[in-house]
């Protein structure tokens, strides 16, 4: 029971932190003063923040990840997508985490950007694999082998465009646009060749915004 209500009482002070990180980090970005600037900014001990986030900043965008990634299975719930084809459920899913990121859209994008510096088991790549795969459970997915893969190659290829667009424009519809026209290929899940050439058509353009955002 102690052990329970110290869980809680942690989990209430990271979730403190992370609201004080996301206006900050909103405007300065990630450094390694992070958590030195939201302690004097915020009045915070900052022994107590680097307890709650050992890892540093690494530890700070995977628990603001798993807030959005809790957030987004509880706003589907009230989502009807089991009568939905499942392209459209893909849509559904996609469409209500962008609107969910869109609320706090500057301090999501420095998070992408935080993640193109290579690290170990914390990449941008691993992060990327992550959401889809959580896209495909949400959707009902139960695949399973070969085919349990190859759908999550494709849609981390559309993921990551819609993702690098939203974040670079404000254009609803365009997003709209362009997800619809690229899920054409989820509709009828596509042989092996037309897979792996989804991923050669995506991989160059991640490369091309990883260089131009340095």
């Amino acid at each position: 029971m102690i052990k329970k209500s110290q869980n809680k009482y942690l989990f209430k002070k990271r979730l403190e932190v992370l609201k004080f990180a996301k206006a900050l980090i909103s405007e300065r970005g990630f450094t390694s003063h992070t958590f030195k600037n939201i302690s004097n900014r915020y009045s915070l001990d900052l022994n107590e923040i680097e307890l709650l986030f050992p890892n540093g900043n690494n530890n700070l965008v995977e628990f603001a990840l798993a807030q959005l990634k809790t957030e987004l299975e509880d706003y589907c719930k009230n989502i009807d997508l089991i009568r939905l084809p499942i392209h459209k459920r893909i849509r559904k899913i996609l469409l209500s985490k962008i609107y969910l990121m869109n609320k706090e859209k500057i301090f999501y994008k420095k998070i992408f950007l935080n993640l193109l510096i290579p690290k170990k088991n914390f990449s941008l790549p691993n992060q990327i694999y992550k959401s889809v795969d959580q896209i495909w459970f949400i959707a009902g997915d139960t695949s399973v082998d070969f085919n349990f893969y190859t759908k999550r190659l494709i849609l981390s290829g559309i993921y990551s465009r819609i993702m690098i667009f939203f974040f670079n424009n404000n254009d609803q519809e365009g997003l709209e646009e362009l997800l619809d026209k690229n899920l054409k290929r989820v509709s009828k899940i596509p042989e092996l060749k037309s897979k792996l050439n989804i991923f050669k058509e995506y991989f160059p353009k991640i490369l091309k915004y990883i260089r131009n955002s340095n």
